[in-house]
């Protein structure tokens, strides 16, 4: 995160400032930072991931958020920008921030150089600390692939699988993603 405007605030300082600032904020342990903005492949690919899910979950008790919803890990006293939400069932908003949601089940983050590390170490502990979260994607443009770290159970550590190509399998969401769907466009829309 370095780079970034860094500040030491409290919650409900951190509320205000994210609220009233055009950009958006994250919060972790005290401290607020600005969100980058992403690239035009991120937030293609993201939207993607969005739209996919939006389809394969038609019909069923989740619903598939884009870019913009924020979750809350009151636990360990966070508050981050998912690139995609997945919550199943009734919408729990977090009593402190009601722009935030307290209940994810899945959530994908697209991997860029300066946030991969966070969003694979750090970013999970928190996403872990949430007892309705049960599926985690990472999605890399750069090699067109995505890890997929799935709860077993409650209390037990995520296993994590590479896919590359074929189909991503949701159980807690009873359905199944298309990796293919996931790069529509992006060869339209890659620099160079």
């Amino acid at each position: 995160m370095e780079g970034r405007d860094l500040r030491r605030v409290t919650v409900d300082e951190y509320v205000a400032l994210d609220r009233a600032s055009d950009e958006r904020w994250e919060y972790v342990n005290g401290e607020a930072f600005a969100m980058a903005g992403g690239t035009v492949e991120n937030v293609l690919v993201g939207k993607n991931v969005a739209l996919a899910l939006t389809g394969a979950l038609r019909g069923k008790p989740c619903v598939a958020f884009g870019e913009g919803l924020k979750v809350s890990t009151p636990r360990t006293r966070a508050y981050h920008y998912p690139d995609v939400v997945v919550v199943c069932g009734p919408v729990r908003r977090d009593e402190r921030d009601d722009h935030a949601v307290l209940n994810p089940t899945l959530i994908v983050e697209v991997l860029s150089p300066s946030t991969a590390d966070y969003d694979r170490g750090g970013k999970l502990v928190h996403y872990r600390s949430l007892e309705s979260f049960t599926d985690y994607l990472l999605v890399s443009i750069d090699d067109r692939s995505v890890e997929h770290h799935h709860r077993i159970e409650p209390g037990r550590s995520l296993l994590r699988t590479d896919v590359r190509e074929g189909e991503i399998e949701l159980e807690a969401l009873d359905v199944t993603l298309r990796v293919d769907e996931l790069w529509i466009d992006l060869d339209r829309v890659a620099e160079g």
